[in-house]
């Protein structure tokens, strides 16, 4: 029997480095303590916020490579993957359910969709919270910042979700293949032979058309460029 193949992913975000529990040296202790002596392939560390995973290079790079060895994606929490529930739901089909969480024991898709609703409504109270906390700042000192039309209305997370959403359609197919191209280069692969590799996987360039050694190049030097 051929031995499980694992991928781990830590995340920390620009704005909470520091905090608690969620730290780079965390994560990695948990992924330690729970997989050491397992066959990891590979380890990605990513330094951004988790509002987007299609604006995340090394998580589309460790999808990329678990689809391609079959591997398990782990993380040592489930909220460093995504705090969005449909994001997470979707990495979970994408690797046909080879996802771990440390702090998740057993994971499945009812477990995943639960813990993520979970976090879904801690993200909307926290906005509730601040919503009212600038309301009273304002009641005590007049008007301190005039907030948009919909921030007043409370329709500001719903936008916000909507263009993030639109957005990542848009770039996700351009994601996926940077990734899978810099992961092919890395094995020194032939710029024709990563177009061939793309096509076959049913990517398409920009504009709808087949993938050309040309175009591979290019967005390859804009990835080390960037």
């Amino acid at each position: 029997m051929q031995e499980t193949k694992y991928v781990t992913y830590i995340r920390v975000s620009t704005k909470k480095q520091g905090e608690s529990g969620l730290g780079l040296q965390s994560q990695q202790t948990y992924l330690d303590h729970f997989y050491t002596g397992k066959n990891v392939i590979a380890e990605f560390t990513e330094n951004v916020s988790g509002k987007d995973i299609s604006n995340r290079p090394k998580l589309q790079q460790a999808l990329a490579l678990c689809k391609k060895e079959k591997a398990v994606l782990v993380v040592a929490k489930i909220d460093r993957l995504s705090r969005n529930t449909e994001q997470a739901l979707w990495i979970y089909s994408e690797l046909d359910g080879r996802l771990e969480s440390c702090d998740i024991p057993n994971l499945d898709k009812f477990t995943l969709t639960l813990f993520m609703a979970i976090a879904d409504r801690e993200r909307e109270l926290i906005s509730l919270r601040t919503a009212n906390a600038l309301a009273e700042k304002t009641k005590r000192l007049g008007e301190w910042r005039k907030a948009s039309t919909p921030f007043i209305n409370k329709t500001a997370n719903s936008l916000a979700v909507a263009v993030n959403k639109k957005k990542a359609r848009a770039n996700e197919n351009n994601k996926r293949a940077a990734a899978l191209i810099q992961l092919h280069r890395q094995q020194n692969k032939s710029w024709k032979d990563i177009a061939l590799e793309l096509n076959n996987a049913g990517f398409r360039a920009s504009r709808g058309g087949a993938f050309q050694a040309v175009q591979v190049q290019r967005i390859y030097n804009r990835l080390i460029n960037a």
